[in-house]
C-alpha cells in the first residue's frame, strides 16, 4: 500500500472519529495538492525577520518553517474568491510538530478574517476572528490532542458559524462581521504542518456518523532485542485485546505463546531459538491476524555483520520513509536510531512519524534507540520499546558479535536547565553506570566499542554552546582512556563526522526532522561537515570497520574505514 495514503487511511479508524461526508453538497472549489505550483496561493507572514516555506511536497501542502510571532499569527496562506458567502470548509493534515495551525475562512485581507486552530503542545482549541487587525476570542477550549492526524471543518451560513476538529463540533458562534471571503491556513512556530485536499463545497451542516472504535493494527508488528537465543515482538492495536504471537521455522508447525491479560501495546518474548536460523513469526489479538513476517536470529560468535545507523526522524513522515526505504535496501541485521523518533514526545502518536514510515523494515530487523530530547521525559518511550536492562531502561547496552554498544541518555548535556532529562554529571548513577560498562570485561574484550548518544560531543553546525559542553569536559576522556572507537550521536540535524585521539565522531541526525543550517566555524575534531537528509550503514569484518553515509536519493555523500592492526581473528 502506498505510504502516503496508508497514514491517511489509518489516522481515522485508531481515534474512532466521527465521520462526516461532504458528498451531498456541490463542491465550489478544491485543491489536492498533487500540482506541483501554488499559482493560485497567496503567501502572508507577520514577522519581518522571519521566513515562511510553504511549498508541496508528495502531494501534501508543507509548512516547516518555526516563523511565529506576536498574537500567533505566524504565516498564512489563502485562496479562492472573496465573494463566497455561504459554505463549509474541510481540510486533513498531519502535524508532526505540536504548536499552532488550523484553518481561515471568509478572509477578506490580511486584517480581516477568521480562523480555527489548535495547539497540541498547549493542549488548546480556538475560534477567533481578526477585525481591522485586533484580534477577538470567539471560542475557547482546553482538550488533550495526542495524535498527528486531523481534520478541521467550518461551516458557515450567514452570521452563524460552526467548526469542527475531527468531526466533532466544539463551538456554533453568532458573529456578522466577515459576511464573505476566501479560505486558507495558518501556522505559528510549527515546524511540521501537513495539510491535505481541501474541499470548498456549499453549504451544508456536517452529517456525523459516530463510528465505535473498532479493534486493528496500530503499529507493528515490530522487532526488540533480536539477541542470542531470543527475540521480542511487540505491536500496538486500537483497542485492548489479547497477546499471541506464533512462530517457527516454518509457518505450518508454528509454536504458540500467549500472554495474559488485554493491553493496547503488546510484547512477547521468544527464547531458545536456534541461532543464525530464518524464523517465521505472526501476531494474533482477539482473533486479529498479522500476516507472516520473518526474523534471523544472530550467531553470538559471529565477526562480520553490517548495521544501519540514523538519527532524528521526527516531524517529516515522508522524509523518513524514504529513508527506511533506502536502508531497507541494504539488508542491515539491525539498526542503531540516535535519538527523537518523533517531534511531539508526549503525544501518544509515535506511529506517524516513527513506526508507520519504517515498519517493512521494523517488522524485519531489531532497532535499538537512545533517548533524544523530544522524548520529553514522557512515558511513551520506555512503553513503545523493550530495553534490555529494566532498572534505567534510557541507558543500556548490548552485545553482538565482537562488537560492544553502550546506549547512553544525554538529553541534558544540551539543555542542562530542564529537569525532566535524567542527570549526566559526575555524580549521576548514569554516569558511574557508564564507568562500570566500559571497564568491564565484556566491553575491553570487544574487538569494537561503540557508544550511541543524542547529544554530540563536537558540532560545527551547532555553533559556539557546544565548545565547552559536559561531553567534551566529562566524556571524552572516558572515550579516550577506554579507546572507544566510535561515538555515533544525532540532534543535529546534518552529517558531521571526525577524529580526536583515535576516537571517531559521527552525527547522523538527518532522516527527517528541519534540516540544520551550516555556521562558519572550524572545529578540529571535525574533518567533514554536510548538510541535507541522509543514513548510514557500518559495516565490520573481524577487523576492519567500512563506514558509508548515503544521501536520501541513495547516492554515496562520505566514506571512511578504520583498521586495527595485531586483532586476531
Amino acid at each position: 500500500m502506498n505510504y502516503v495514503k496508508k497514514i491517511k487511511y489509518i489516522g481515522l479508524i485508531w481515534c474512532g472519529f466521527t465521520f462526516c461526508s461532504l458528498a451531498v453538497a456541490e463542491v465550489i472549489w478544491q485543491d489536492n495538492f498533487y500540482s506541483a505550483n501554488l499559482d493560485d496561493w497567496t503567501v502572508v507572514d507577520f514577522v519581518p525577520n522571519q521566513k515562511s516555506d510553504w511549498h508541496i511536497y508528495d502531494g501534501y501542502l508543507v509548512h516547516t518553517s518555526n516563523i511565529g510571532g506576536k498574537k500567533r499569527l505566524g504565516s498564512h496562506i489563502v485562496a479562492g474568491n472573496p465573494e463566497w458567502r455561504d459554505y463549509t470548509i474541510r481540510t486533513e493534515l498531519v502535524s508532526t510538530d505540536d504548536d499552532y495551525l488550523g484553518i481561515l475562512f471568509r478572509y477578506r485581507n490580511q486584517r480581516n478574517y477568521y480562523r480555527f486552530f489548535v495547539s497540541g503542545q498547549n493542549g488548546q482549541i480556538f475560534l477567533k476572528k481578526r477585525l481591522d487587525g485586533k484580534v477577538k476570542r470567539l471560542g475557547f477550549m482546553e482538550k488533550a490532542l495526542d495524535y498527528c492526524k486531523m481534520t478541521m471543518t467550518a461551516a458557515v451560513h450567514r452570521d452563524t458559524l460552526r467548526v469542527y476538529l475531527n468531526d466533532r463540533k466544539y463551538f456554533t458562534v453568532i458573529d456578522s462581521s466577515h459576511p464573505t471571503g476566501k479560505v486558507g491556513l495558518m501556522t505559528c512556530y510549527n515546524e511540521g504542518a501537513y495539510f491535505d485536499n481541501i474541499v470548498v463545497a456549499e453549504f451544508c451542516k456536517p452529517q456525523k456518523v459516530i463510528r465505535e472504535p473498532q479493534l486493528d493494527f496500530w503499529c507493528g508488528p515490530y522487532l526488540q532485542n533480536v539477541l542470542g537465543d531470543s527475540a521480542t515482538i511487540m505491536w500496538q492495536t486500537t483497542l485492548p485485546a489479547n497477546s499471541i504471537v506464533e512462530y517457527g521455522l516454518r509457518k505450518r508447525s508454528a509454536e504458540r505463546i500467549e500472554v495474559a491479560g488485554r493491553r493496547k501495546i503488546h510484547e512477547i518474548c521468544l527464547r531458545n531459538l536456534e541461532k543464525n536460523s530464518l524464523y517465521y513469526y505472526r501476531v494474533i489479538s482477539d482473533g486479529l491476524e498479522s500476516d507472516w513476517f520473518s526474523l534471523r536470529t544472530y550467531d553470538p560468535d559471529r565477526k562480520t555483520f553490517r548495521f544501519a545507523l540514523y538519527s532524528d526522524s521526527q516531524n517529516n513522515f515522508m522524509v523518513h520513509h524514504k529513508i527506511a526505504s533506502a536502508i531497507e535496501k541494504h539488508n542491515p541485521e539491525f539498526i542503531v536510531h540516535a535519538g527523537d523518533l518523533a517531534h511531539g514526545g508526549r503525544r501518544a502518536d509515535w506511529a506517524t512519524e516513527f513506526f508507520h514510515p519504517a515498519d517493512d523494515l521494523l517488522s524485519k530487523v531489531s532497532v535499538y534507540v537512545a533517548r533524544g530530547n523530544h522524548a520529553y521525559g514522557s512515558p511513551h518511550f520506555a512503553n513503545y520499546f523493550s530495553f534490555p536492562d529494566k532498572r534505567h531502561e534510557t541507558y543500556y547496552s548490548i552485545q553482538v558479535g565482537n562488537a560492544y554498544f553502550i546506549f547512553l541518555d544525554n538529553a541534558k548535556a544540551a539543555f542542562p536547565d530542564k529537569d525532566y532529562y535524567i542527570d549526566v554529571d559526575e555524580d549521576s548513577p548514569q554516569y558511574q553506570w557508564l564507568v562500570e560498562q566500559l571497564s568491564s570485561d565484556a566491553a575491553q574484550r570487544a574487538k569494537w566499542l561503540f557508544v550511541v548518544t543524542h547529544v554530540p560531543c563536537y558540532s560545527e553546525f551547532a555553533g559556539e554552546k557546544f565548545a565547552e559542553n559536559i561531553n567534551v569536559q566529562k566524556y571524552v576522556p572516558l572515550y579516550r582512556r577506554y579507546q572507544v572507537d566510535a561515538v555515533f550521536s544525532g540532534h543535529i540535524h546534518a552529517y558531521e563526522r571526525g577524529e580526536s585521539e583515535g576516537v571517531h565522531y559521527v552525527i547522523c541526525g538527518g532522516a527527517g526532522g528541519t534540516l540544520d543550517k551550516a555556521r562558519e566555524m572550524d572545529i578540529p575534531e571535525i574533518a567533514v561537515s554536510q548538510a541535507g537528509h541522509h543514513y548510514c550503514i557500518v559495516e565490520i569484518d573481524v577487523a576492519r570497520l567500512s563506514f558509508k553515509q548515503y544521501g536520501i536519493d541513495g547516492r554515496l555523500r562520505d566514506s571512511f574505514e578504520i583498521e586495527k592492526s595485531g586483532v586476531a581473528e
